[in-house]
Parts: C-alpha cells; structure tokens; sequence
C-alpha cells in the first residue's frame, strides 16, 4: 500500500492497520534496544556489574553512557533503514499538532514501492 492510499483502498480498516503499526513499533523497539545492549556489551540485568551501571545513571559518567547508548541506537536504525524521529527530531510542545519531519535515510538499492522493508 502505498502511503498515498487510504485503508479503505487496500481493503483494510484503519484502526486495523494502525493496531498493526503500533504493535510493530513496539516489537521493533525491544529488538533495537537488545541490539544496542548486545553493541555496547550491557552487563546481563541483576548482576553487580549492571546494578553499578545502574546505580551511576545520574552521574556525570551515566548521562555520558546513556547520550552513547541513545547514538549507537540511532546508528543501528538508521543502517537498517529505520527512521527514528524521536532520536533525530524532538517533538516541541508548541509544535505538537504538525507531524515531525521525516527522517532522511540513505538508499542502498533500489525498492518496488509496493514492497514492504522491514530490515
């Protein structure tokens, strides 16, 4: 479907299609933040290694890692062509009725717009 297209074209209710996409977005997020932890070599939750990191989050040191982990993440969607809005383009109050630009990503090779990429 092309963005263009309404629900009703494709022959899908709107609501549908936007449970899907959220659900989606979800899943997509979980998998991006254990790729990023796996990146950055995360100690596995509940040991002393992580409950130290976690302790140090609000230190000077911890808003250094977490500003690092926020990059590698956005560094990771954006090689597997995922575009994340919240990382690159902050959603100000004052502007919250217009949607966010969208995130430019780099083209690889050439895609049938009917097609679906999801990595």
């Amino acid at each position: 479907m092309r963005e263009s297209e309404t629900a009703e074209v494709a022959g899908v209710p709107e609501h549908v299609l936007d449970e899907l996409a959220q659900t989606l977005a979800e899943k997509l997020d979980v998998l991006l933040d254990r790729l990023t932890d796996r990146a950055l070599t995360v100690p596995d939750a509940g040991t002393p290694a992580w409950r130290q990191q976690w302790m140090g989050r609000d230190s000077d040191t911890g808003r250094q890692q977490h500003a690092r982990r926020v990059y590698i993440r956005a560094v990771l969607a954006s090689r597997a062509g995922i575009g994340l809005a919240e990382a690159t383009a902050p959603i100000r109050p004052e502007r919250a009725s217009t949607p966010p630009p969208r995130a430019r990503t780099a083209r690889r090779r050439s895609v049938d717009s009917n097609q679906l990429a999801i990595f």
